[in-house]
């Protein structure tokens, strides 16, 4: 299918398994289109921001173009689910009996799956369709980064290395201006004076680390880095520990504060620590190539990512595993042990 043939319709079906048929399999040259606009927001919000003088695009103004929208949240929507799966996972009293139930809940899961069926119809239309895509949400920074992001590691193998990861969180959140300091309030308690608007703190990284991880989980072989590597990255968001991470944009970094003169870098110790590395990856003709599964596997087997988000939990959510075998790829072990103390 990579070459210059269209794959067959009943293959093209089976990868979109029902899921937006018409938009996916319908369009491409052939049919006239010549650009395919994605916009991120739900078609609503996109409609009710043109009363703020945005809107988006007619598509009559851009000959041969189809527009769609993927109803993912904004970041207030994003900040709220996370914080409900946050409350649930650290709450002493939630029920296990209901544990899969009140994840859904939470909204989270839907998040990560929407995000993930947009990167994938965006990765669809690149690669099967041959089409360009023009992505983007209501700024620009957050799910405009997110999306084209995990297209680009479904469709690079180089991006699903170490060197390449690195690469692509450079090139399309640090250098894209995703406002780390902005979502992150790095460095700001509640009661700053002075302090960054509470409002625009979001989780929007670590959501895309979610759907990473998604992906690793699903399909650890090949990936050269493992799921280890993504707690740990997700971890030192917050920690402040490394410069690479900080501030709104590449000239408060290089200019404003010299981040880089002052402060280590990020990837240099991840890349240093051998445990992070997934010894199962190889670079061979499979793994080489694009990573399109079926959409419906993919949204189905999305879960919890309970290294993370179970990480300072109440109860014992997060298997013992005895050294080293957890360390070996994104799926986790079949047998656990639970050591006394």
């Amino acid at each position: 299918a990579g070459g210059g043939r269209k794959a067959p319709t009943e293959f093209l079906r089976m990868l979109c398994g029902g899921n937006n048929e018409g938009d996916l399999i319908g369009e491409g040259p052939n049919s006239g289109c010549t650009l395919k606009i994605m916009d991120m927001r739900p078609k609503s919000a996109a409609m009710g921001n043109r009363t703020q003088g945005y809107g988006y695009e007619n598509t009559n103004n851009y000959r041969g173009s189809t527009i769609g929208f993927y109803g993912i949240g904004n970041i207030h929507a994003v900040r709220d689910a996370y914080q409900k799966v946050n409350a649930l996972c650290l709450s002493p009293t939630t029920s296990d009996f209901q544990w899969m139930q009140l994840v859904e809940n939470t909204g989270w899961p839907s998040m990560i799956r929407l995000i993930l069926s947009a990167s994938w119809q965006t990765a669809f239309h690149v690669h099967y369709n041959r089409l360009p895509v023009l992505v983007h949400c209501s700024h620009g920074w957050d799910r405009t980064s997110q999306v084209p992001a995990l297209a680009q590691l479904l469709l690079d193998p180089h991006y699903r290395t170490r060197e390449g990861f690195s690469a692509l969180v450079e090139k399309d959140f640090l250098s894209f201006g995703h406002p780390f300091h902005t979502r992150c309030g790095h460095g700001e308690g509640r009661n700053d004076q002075g302090g960054g608007d509470e409002g625009q703190l979001s989780p929007i990284f670590l959501q895309f680390l979610d759907c990473v991880f998604q992906l690793v989980n699903q399909f650890p072989d090949y990936f050269e880095f493992n799921a280890r590597y993504l707690l740990l990255l997700s971890e030192h968001v917050y920690s402040c520990r490394f410069g690479t991470l900080l501030c709104d944009s590449e000239r408060e970094r290089e200019v404003v504060a010299g981040i880089r003169q002052r402060t280590y870098c990020m990837w240099e110790y991840l890349d240093s620590v051998p445990e992070l590395v997934n010894p199962a990856f190889q670079r061979s003709a499979t793994t080489r190539g694009v990573l399109m599964m079926p959409l419906p596997m993919l949204l189905r087997n999305v879960t919890l990512w309970t290294d993370r988000h179970s990480m300072h939990g109440a109860k014992a959510t997060v298997p013992c595993v005895p050294p080293g075998l957890g360390s070996s790829g994104g799926r986790n072990p079949r047998a656990y042990v639970v050591r006394p103390p």
